[in-house]
């Protein structure tokens, strides 16, 4: 009987710390850390959730149409109420726990979720910023927040140092695993190659950029290929239309500072995550789509499009979103507008 009263106690002691810390710690906190979890009360209630990072902003706030990709995607479809959940750096790993964390009684009906290549590469699956990603994803875990609370506070999830990842993705890069003879075996030879001058060259820095952000094979054990499978199961547990967006990347630039092993690379793995998915998901290939006047950085690699880019992938998705939306969907006044790629 002690040992019965005892853990009693001990339950009713974390039901009252947990009231007492959502009543006064709680919403600062997450507000601060993972403020992600404050959308979670309103996009329960949309019909179509977008799910991305940095490249649904637009990267000048003074264009004549600032609005979000995700914006352009919902003016086809007027009737239908969107909401997009975007963090930077945020990849499929942050999505899965976000997808899990949405109340079981909601109204969504399609989830689009955007697929980076970046994101599969060394480079951004040992970034520096996975730590403070993984550190949030514990709070998107569905537990009493003070136990959350808790466990953040006590590291318990990935919490590698920066020294720890930058070892892990050098491991990466100088791993052989290319599918091209020598010099270009993996990232580190294929960079040592003669190109566009001397190293400080800028060309042949972002030639450099290019390589180590794409020349990779993607595969079943890619992390985030295991995130994607797990969205797609969570997808089909919850009853949700799942469409996965390869975003555009700069192919033009990429063939011509790196060379065409490297868009063959490109191709090749969206190919690959096409005939993965495309039994189990809708997939829309926007890799080709644009142009590199499109791309608003030229000293780095990015999926940071300018307000034609965010249109023109929005009018590609859209199209494809008409499957499940027929009715509601509805042509967007400046698709008519769009300059034709050459």
């Amino acid at each position: 009987m002690k040992w019965i009263f005892k853990i009693a106690l001990f339950v009713a002691l974390v039901i009252a710390m947990n009231w007492q810390y959502e009543q006064w710690a709680y919403k600062e906190y997450v507000f601060r850390e993972a403020d992600q979890v404050m959308q979670i009360e309103k996009v329960k209630n949309a019909d179509v959730i977008y799910l991305s990072a940095s490249s649904n902003f637009s990267p000048r706030p003074q264009e004549e149409d600032p609005r979000k990709l995700s914006q352009f995607v919902g003016n086809y479809f007027p009737s239908l109420l969107f909401e997009a959940i975007n963090t930077p750096a945020s990849h499929a790993g942050s999505h899965v726990d976000l997808l899990r964390f949405i109340p079981e009684k909601n109204k969504i009906q399609t989830v689009v979720c955007v697929i980076n290549l970046r994101s599969m590469g060394p480079d951004w699956l040992h970034s520096s910023l996975e730590t403070a990603l993984n550190k949030q994803g514990v709070m998107y875990q569905s537990r009493p927040p003070i136990i959350n609370r808790f466990l953040t506070s006590l590291g318990a999830y990935d919490n590698k140092t920066i020294e720890e990842r930058e070892d892990e993705r050098a491991d990466m890069w100088a791993a052989p695993n290319l599918p091209f003879p020598s010099p270009r075996t993996n990232v580190n030879e294929w960079c040592a190659l003669y190109k566009w001058g001397e190293w400080t060259d800028p060309k042949r820095q972002l030639a450099d950029q290019y390589i180590k952000q794409y020349a990779y094979v993607v595969g079943e054990n890619n992390p985030r290929i295991k995130d994607l499978d797990e969205i797609v199961s969570v997808s089909k547990e919850r009853g949700w239309n799942l469409v996965f967006s390869i975003l555009s990347e700069n192919i033009v630039d990429a063939e011509l500072l790196a060379g065409p092993e490297l868009t063959q690379l490109m191709t090749m793995n969206v190919e690959w995550i096409k005939s993965r998915y495309e039994i189990d998901a809708m997939v829309v290939d926007n890799l080709n789509l644009l142009e590199p006047v499109n791309f608003h950085d030229k000293d780095f690699p990015t999926e940071h499009y300018n307000e034609e880019g965010r249109k023109r992938i929005a009018s590609n998705i859209a199209h494809r979103l008409k499957h499940y939306h027929k009715n509601a969907f509805r042509n967007a006044v400046w698709e008519a507008e769009l300059n034709p790629i050459k």
